[in-house]
């Protein structure tokens, strides 16, 4: 084991969180077996099996059914196998940036031990790595004839991550798929996927290169459906906006609401395209690895070994054509969601501005009823003060004090009237004067300025005379 390797396994022991307490009291986890021998069918097993069972699972070999335990010393008739096993992982919560395995550690652990996995690919799945990675054994390791004809490899995606090790002198694949999640088990369409596929090319185990080849497969079949889907959403925002080659015109005026949820879904569009263009180099540099490895020793192989790696090989060139028309089209959608986000952020500015519009005319409504209760008030006002002196001069003939019939018209108690009425009125208007300069007071209190402050010049420029 090299220093890194070393390193790698400290790291993960210490640092890598588990799902222990949220297991449950009986977890279960997908396992698949294919079993493959020249003198017999292959089979195919997938089934739910307990954390204590995982290990068991690991060691087994095929039983004398699927293959001899003496074959020839050619490697002819040597039966293959492979095991994988599926773990769940998440986020605990958003507080921690790496998700936990929804497995035990002690079980975990041993299932890397005993497919004899390099630990260099622990730090790849403790540090959320994605792409493809290859791991020989050292010059060292070929030392060891238990270690030293295994092979690890590490493919990690936005969906997954998949390790798995290829015994070549006993032709036996362990594998463990990782599926990753948020903080919940709500996706299972990639490892449906995969798992499909595996059972469709089971009669490959002989390859090393299996996995590599159903992951590639799997992941372009998956996308097939996602970029259909983003297509969609495209088309409709394209047809509410009437940016469309099958609409002329908007169909109905789009608010602020609208048009908003439209822009985070084209923008949700280009995330995902940006994320399907990556994915697609990860599946070539995969296509590429295969297609090298294959013929790097042709004679090297074994005669079951080279036909099944032959034919994956031969199915390369169709997945590529597949591949490079998906990436045309998502070239292609791309430009189309770039130009409609312009067209939604153009169309947004517009109805920000239609809508301050609307208020200016809605505010220009408002003070124009103002405008008109303030001339009802004054023309109120006005027929007051027209009215006011014909009452006073009623009410003043009517008071008992004035009698129009006698040769003396003010009576000797008519002091009385103006007794009452003169201070009653000096009264009146100290009281309007006292609450008047109160307002003013508590307005410079709470405000920090007085009324009159308004109609002084606020410019920093301005000089007092």
């Amino acid at each position: 084991m090299d220093e890194f390797a070393q390193l790698s396994r400290e790291n993960f022991e210490v640092f890598q969180r588990y799902g222990d307490a949220s297991l449950g009291l009986d977890p279960k986890h997908k396992a698949i077996a294919v079993y493959a021998s020249p003198a017999a069918p292959t089979t195919y097993f997938e089934k739910d099996l307990k954390c204590g069972q995982l290990r068991k699972f690991f060691k087994s070999r095929p039983s004398s059914g699927t293959g001899s335990a003496h074959q020839d010393p050619t490697g002819a008739a040597r039966p293959a196998s492979l095991k994988m096993v599926v773990v769940d992982s998440r986020l605990e919560s958003w507080s921690h940036p790496l998700p936990s395995l929804w497995t035990t550690k002690d079980v975990f652990l041993a299932l890397v031990d005993t497919m004899g996995m390099n630990p260099a690919a622990l730090w790849l799945l403790r540090s959320d790595y994605d792409g493809f990675h290859h791991f020989a054994p050292t010059a060292e390791e070929q030392q060891d004839e238990e270690v030293g004809n295994v092979d690890t490899y590490y493919i990690g995606t936005s969906n997954f991550v998949l390790i798995w090790t290829f015994d070549r002198q006993h032709l036996h694949t362990h594998a463990l798929w990782i599926l990753r999640q948020g903080q919940s088990f709500s996706n299972s369409a990639p490892v449906a996927w995969f798992v499909n596929v595996l059972r469709r090319h089971q009669e490959f185990v002989y390859s090393p290169f299996l996995l590599a080849y159903v992951t590639a497969l799997s992941v372009c079949c998956t996308f097939d459906g996602e970029i259909s889907y983003r297509a969609h959403v495209v088309r409709l925002t394209e047809r509410q906006t009437g940016y469309s080659t099958h609409s002329s015109s908007i169909e109905e005026r789009l608010g602020m609401e609208s048009l908003t949820v439209s822009i985070k879904e084209v923008g949700e569009v280009l995330n995902h395209i940006a994320n399907k263009e990556r994915h697609f180099r990860l599946v070539e540099t995969i296509l590429e690895f295969i297609g090298e490895n294959a013929i790097l020793d042709p004679g090297g192989w074994k005669a079951v070994q080279e036909d099944s790696t032959r034919k994956l090989v031969a199915a390369i060139p169709l997945l590529r054509r597949r591949m490079y028309a998906s990436q045309e089209y998502l070239k292609y959608l791309k430009e189309r969601a770039e130009r409609l986000s312009t067209v939604l952020f153009a169309l947004l500015t517009h109805e920000d501005s239609a809508t301050h519009a609307e208020l200016a005319d809605a505010s220009r409504k408002i003070a124009e009823a103002s405008k008109r209760d303030s001339s009802s008030m004054r023309t109120v006002a006005i027929m007051t003060m027209a009215f006011l002196p014909a009452t006073f001069f009623a009410a003043l003939f009517s008071v008992p004090s004035l009698d129009w019939h006698s040769d003396a018209v003010i009576q000797s108690n008519f002091w009385v009237y103006w007794a009452f009425t003169l201070p009653s009125t000096a009264l009146v208007f100290a009281l309007w004067v006292l609450l008047d300069h109160r307002t003013e007071r508590v307005s410079i209190v709470t405000e920090g300025r007085s009324p009159s402050d308004e109609e002084r010049p606020h410019s920093s420029n301005s000089k007092l005379d």
